[in-house]
């Protein structure tokens, strides 16, 4: 997931810009993110932080209950893991197999989508009934970032 004041402190590390600012030429990039997400006609507040390598690696985390994690996802080029803490549950499939039952356009898309074209101060994303709204916050650029995500074993593996 646009931010379009640039805010800078006294910390020139601690400096707020457009996600636009460096979206042609990023490597890495990270962020926190606060939104509402919309399932059919409910709708959910959510906090989280985004990460990403360009054309390699969205990383996810949010958490919509009493701040704590519900869920985390990391997807690649290639794979689609999604950690449901709440339920205890993960999926871990080929991402053009959930593309295809979800109707989710390529990664490239989706990269292109969380950023936004910096007209505004967040980004909307809609794909069939799902919908977000999406803030962002301490937006850092270009410091590579690790991609946590470890499969508990007691969770039960589930299908899409």
């Amino acid at each position: 997931m646009a931010v379009l004041l640039l805010v800078s402190s006294c910390d020139p590390k601690k400096k707020l810009v457009s996600p636009m600012a460096h979206v042609a030429d990023y490597e890495w990039m990270m962020a926190k993110m606060s939104g509402e997400l919309g399932v059919g006609s409910e709708e959910f507040s959510f906090t989280g932080n985004l990460r990403m390598r360009r054309d390699s690696t969205i990383w996810l985390s949010v958490s919509a209950f009493m701040g704590m994690e519900s869920i985390r996802m990391l997807v690649t080029q290639d794979t689609v893991v999604l950690l449901n803490r709440m339920n205890q549950t993960y999926l871990k499939e080929p991402f053009s197999t959930v593309a295809e039952m979800q109707g989710i356009p390529s990664f490239q898309e989706i990269q292109s989508r969380l950023l936004g074209d910096g007209t505004a101060d967040h980004v909307e994303l809609q794909w069939g009934p799902y919908r977000a709204k999406i803030r962002y916050s301490d937006i850092h650029w270009d410091e590579p970032v690790n991609f946590p995500i470890k499969i508990n074993k007691n969770y039960e593996r589930i299908k899409p």
